[in-house]
């Protein structure tokens, strides 16, 4: 039988360091406690060559709740691993659990109903801790607390001109960019956008599909429905994202990836803002951007992955 949504439950931890694992066994735990009893679903945990330790210790975990564990040897990147997963999954609806998030009930129902919604190409929760502005939103309930209430985000986020005009509220903002730590996708967007870019093993990846699904007419939606707890920076705590590009980029790898943005997106600031929320506007009301950047919508899976 086909489930009704595949997880990803996305690690990457080189040096199997301790507090990096026990943070990841938080999601794991609260994510088994907490996710739909009502969605049919298939679970994947995919480890990037993390230490033989740490591996073992994953395999515990798979005992323990019998989710597919997939054991690389290597880091393949977190685009590489979204695509892997994208053609390997089943169901029409994917969702990304990052290794260090605690979900709240009701967040992968409200997902799984937002991305159905023709507009939304991609959805993901508030969070208490992001980069992005307009995602961070902290509650009064604890750190790691279920059944936040979400009544004052809500009031928040609310559009005054909306409400002065009497329009319907929309219970998401839309955006282009947004920080991954939960995001969810329709299968069908993998067969409308393509894949993810995996010149960008971290940082980048989710800026560059984001974009490309605005392009071809989408946008992220930021639900004020659901609520993620988030760690942050964890994988800088780990040393994991500094290892991100060992053995593919020799030299600086902040600037290599930089300068491939910048070659595949020149000069993308004056033609938009992409940390900017849209409001009501959609890629019909950016024709120069659309005319300038159309060919880099599609992206097949099978990628010729060149750094230099």
């Amino acid at each position: 039988m086909i489930p009704d949504i595949s997880y990803l439950i996305l690690n990457y931890n080189p040096a199997g360091e301790k507090n990096a694992e026990s943070i990841l066994e938080t999601t794991i735990d609260t994510f088994y406690q907490r996710k739909s009893k009502n969605l049919q679903s298939e679970v994947f945990l995919l480890d990037q060559g993390s230490v033989a330790a740490h591996q073992r210790w994953l395999q515990e975990k798979q005992a323990q709740y019998s989710f597919s564990l997939v054991l690389l040897n290597r880091n393949i990147g977190i685009s590489g691993a979204i695509n892997l997963f994208a053609r390997m999954s089943k169901a029409p609806v994917l969702g990304l659990i990052t290794s260090d998030v605690i979900i709240t009930s009701g967040m992968d129902e409200d997902l799984f109903n937002k991305v159905r919604i023709e507009e939304i190409y991609q959805a993901t929760p508030f969070t208490d801790k992001s980069d992005v502005d307009y995602q961070r939103w902290l509650p009064k309930e604890d750190f790691g607390a279920d059944n936040i209430d979400l009544s004052e985000l809500k009031k928040e986020k609310s559009s005054l001109i909306d409400n002065l005009l009497g329009r319907q509220k929309k219970n998401y903002l839309r955006v282009i960019a947004s920080e991954l730590n939960v995001m969810f996708w329709r299968r069908e967007i993998f067969d409308k956008v393509g894949y993810f870019d995996e010149r960008w093993k971290a940082c980048y990846e989710n800026n560059d599909f984001s974009l490309r699904c605005f392009l071809a007419g989408g946008c992220i939606a930021i639900s004020t429905d659901s609520f993620v707890w988030h760690h942050h920076k964890v994988t800088e705590k780990n040393n994991s994202r500094e290892k991100c590009y060992d053995g593919y980029i020799d030299q600086n790898w902040p600037e290599e990836i930089r300068r491939l943005w910048d070659e595949k997106w020149p000069d993308l600031d004056s033609y938009i803002k992409i940390y900017k929320p849209l409001g009501n506007k959609t890629i019909a009301d950016y024709p120069r951007l659309l005319k300038q950047f159309a060919h880099n919508i599609r992206l097949p899976y099978e990628q010729n992955v060149k750094y230099y």
